[in-house]
């Protein structure tokens, strides 16, 4: 008898078994977000003054145009309106991983809500009209990459900036930030691109940005920074480009800059203070471009007025 029950088992029933099975898993939807990073995202739309994305549409689709993701335009090479999503968890699950929307006239604030997308790693808002600061809530969050060029974002670089050890990338340029840098970016070990330009930065560059070792890319051009050059240049040995253009920073250049061997791109103008002796540059092997231009107001200086390199 029991003999007679396993072949029914096996003849009948665990086909069935295995059928349903496969039933109940094709009926699990795939590409989901869970609704809470749903809800995140409509708080992301009404802080930012985003009226388009459409949520009766799934952002996680791959492939399709929709409210969440326009393809490129050469009639716009400006905008961009793009969401990713993560779908590679077990069970169909997505995360939203990217947000670029650039160019987008969007006047409203830099969204605190971004903090419930705990799997968020880049943001793009640049070209657009956004103002206030960058929220506290930030602090939590894993971003790599962060950009909010060219906005009417204002008040000081805020120091739990320092919190999100995970960034490589962070541009701030063009925007109304004011006040000295503060100390705590010293805290982005991983950071490799550092962008501060444009906009009324004061003070001295903190030393601490020496603990910065991982930068290929520092530009603090267009600002109204006081006291010398930095003369750490030694601690940034990966540095490939290197931007200080009407920063108002004084001179010397540091003779440490000619630790920099991996530099491509070197551009420094507007210095104020004494004149010294340029610093030897002959180790810079891959320089595709210098551009040094000082103006009258360093004195006692020894090569030309204009230098460009191999293009």
């Amino acid at each position: 008898m029991a003999r007679a029950y396993a072949i029914f088992f096996f003849i009948f029933l665990l086909p069935l078994f295995i059928c349903m099975t496969a039933i109940k898993v094709q009926a699990q939807p795939e590409g989901q977000l869970p609704a809470d990073e749903v809800e995140a995202l409509r708080e992301i739309a009404r802080q930012l003054g985003k009226k388009d994305w459409n949520f009766n549409e799934n952002p996680c689709i791959i492939n399709v145009s929709n409210s969440w993701n326009t393809p490129k335009s050469d009639y716009r090479p400006l905008y961009n309106n793009t969401l990713i999503c993560n779908c590679s968890f077990t069970g169909g699950v997505c995360h939203v991983d990217t947000i670029f929307l650039k160019g987008q006239d969007l006047d409203g604030v830099l969204p605190p809500a971004l903090a419930k997308l705990p799997y968020l790693k880049k943001v793009d808002f640049t070209r657009n009209y956004l103002n206030g600061t960058i929220p506290p809530e930030w602090a939590s969050t894993k971003l790599e990459f962060m950009s909010v060029t060219s906005n009417r974002l204002s008040g000081s670089i805020p120091d739990y900036l320092g919190e999100i050890t995970t960034l490589v990338y962070m541009s701030i340029e063009s925007n109304f930030f004011y006040g000295k840098v503060p100390p705590k970016l010293g805290k982005l070990v991983n950071l490799a691109n550092l962008i501060l330009s444009a906009n009324y930065l004061t003070g001295e560059l903190p030393s601490t940005l020496k603990d910065l070792s991982n930068l290929t890319e520092l530009r603090i051009s267009s600002n109204k920074f006081t006291g010398r050059m930095p003369d750490f240049f030694q601690s940034w040995k990966q540095l490939q480009k290197l931007e200080i253009q009407s920063s108002g920073l004084e001179g010397p250049i540091s003779s440490s800059i000619s630790a920099l061997i991996n530099l491509k791109e070197l551009r420094i103008s507007d210095l104020h203070g004494a004149g010294s002796k340029f610093p030897f540059l002959g180790d810079m092997k891959n320089m595709s471009l210098l551009l040094v231009i000082i103006m009258v107001m360093l004195r006692s200086y020894s090569p030309p007025l204009l230098w460009l390199c191999k293009s």
